[in-house]
């Protein structure tokens, strides 16, 4: 699951941080490690919310039943929802919920969470859809069901929002990029399936080096590659430079020098992409610009030599 497009972001985020409070390499130590975790944390954290709104849903309808009078809609309700197989395969599994549980993630039954996602739940047209049909749901249809929610509801509730920025201060950022890996475990389920089969926290032992490595070899050699970034950017004033484009193309200088098996264009395209999303809407080509002359100053000097 932790890609290296997601080591790219984390390195980032800790160099920033680092940077912006003076922290020397040696109090960096086991940072990445903590931000890695961070992000499993989180992936587990929004499936076992798949789990939780079902849950709080069975609740509110339980309730409806045993009131003194309930209406007939209360006394016979559509418990299509709360038999989605998805819910009970991840409940079933229990290997999420069990780790939530160790890492007091789900340990509060959050009502106002779990309510705010199902009132814009309520209003997605597929779910009205999928509470209206004839016949019962086919398990393919569960899952389209909450790959549209996790797809269009979770990255847009307020409440959503509040409760990942409560919890840990890059769970925000993660979203977009966790939630892309926890549809994908949605649409690997079978209805056949006992377990559910969830990505690992790294793909590969190489993504793990890589992810330790090129933390801190970046924070080790900022100091030597802003010299560096200053001197091809004659044109624009040090000062004037954001420090997330400095970082950003500081970690960009580390991958270029430091990890012979990544193509130069693979390394500028994917820093390029972190400025359009984590810096001002004009770094992307100001940090092009800047990284296309130190890739040619490099290659003149020697520095690098892969293509």
């Amino acid at each position: 699951m932790i890609n290296r497009q997601l080591i790219r972001i984390k390195t980032v985020q800790l160099v920033y941080a680092d940077m912006q409070a003076n922290r020397p390499l040696y109090e960096a130590e086991g940072e990445m490690t903590e931000a890695v975790e961070s992000s499993w944390k989180l992936y587990n954290f929004l499936l076992a919310l798949v789990v939780k709104v079902t849950e709080w849903r069975h609740l509110q309808i339980e309730a409806g039943r045993t009131k003194y009078i309930p209406t007939d809609e209360e006394r016979m309700p559509n418990l299509r929802f709360v038999n989605n197989r998805v819910a009970k395969l991840i409940a079933d599994d229990a290997k999420v919920l069990t780790y939530c549980d160790e890492h007091n993630l789900t340990s509060d039954f959050d009502t106002d969470l779990y309510r705010a996602l199902w009132e814009q739940i309520e209003e997605l047209p597929l779910y009205q859809s999928y509470m209206g049909g004839t016949k019962s749901p086919s398990f393919d249809e569960d899952k389209a069901l909450w790959v549209e929610i996790l797809n269009t509801v979770f990255p847009n509730c307020p409440r959503l929002d509040e409760t990942l920025e409560s919890r840990d201060i890059f769970w925000n950022d993660d979203l977009a990029v966790i939630l892309s890996y926890v549809v994908k475990a949605v649409q690997r389920m079978k209805e056949t399936d006992v377990t559910v089969h969830l990505a690992k926290m790294f793909a590969t032992d190489t993504d793990r080096k890589f992810a330790q490595e090129l933390y801190h070899l970046t924070l080790d050699h900022i100091h030597e590659y802003i010299p560096m970034i200053n001197d091809v950017a004659s044109n624009w004033e040090s000062e004037r430079m954001a420090m997330m484009d400095k970082v950003i193309m500081a970690t960009a200088i580390t991958e270029l020098l430091y990890f012979a098996d990544i193509p130069v264009r693979i390394t500028l395209n994917e820093y390029i992409e972190l400025a359009k999303h984590y810096s001002s809407p004009n770094s992307a080509r100001f940090v092009n610009g800047i990284l296309d002359r130190l890739v040619g100053k490099m290659r003149e000097e020697g520095k690098i030599i892969k293509p």
